[in-house]
């Protein structure tokens, strides 16, 4: 008649089989694998600040070279009066192109 097996022999008998089944699973070559070289870090994109005229939904209504700040303010005046709504000025960086 068939022992009954206690809770921790069962867990000692699968643990057993489970690190027999590794051992077949796995290749005994004696190669190491070749050690992998890092990847360089992704280089930074310069950028550059531009002036951009806003409503009052922070959609970009118009956008100027950084120098041309006074252009600028006088745009979103020019459209504040026109439209009623309040328009702003802001600076924002932005990635530079290659030609720059």
């Amino acid at each position: 008649m068939a022992r009954r097996l206690s809770n921790k022999q069962r867990i000692e008998r699968m643990a057993e089989e489970a690190s027999i089944e590794a051992e077949e699973k796995e290749p005994k070559t004696g190669v190491r694998k070749a050690s992998r070289s890092r990847k360089a870090p992704p280089k930074q994109k310069r950028m550059k600040f531009i002036w951009t005229v806003v409503d009052e939904n922070s959609k970009e209504i118009a956008s100027f070279p950084y120098p041309a700040k006074g252009e600028a303010e006088a745009r979103a005046s020019e459209l504040s009066e026109k439209t009623g709504k309040a328009h702003t000025v802001n600076c924002v960086r932005v990635p530079m192109g290659d030609d720059e």
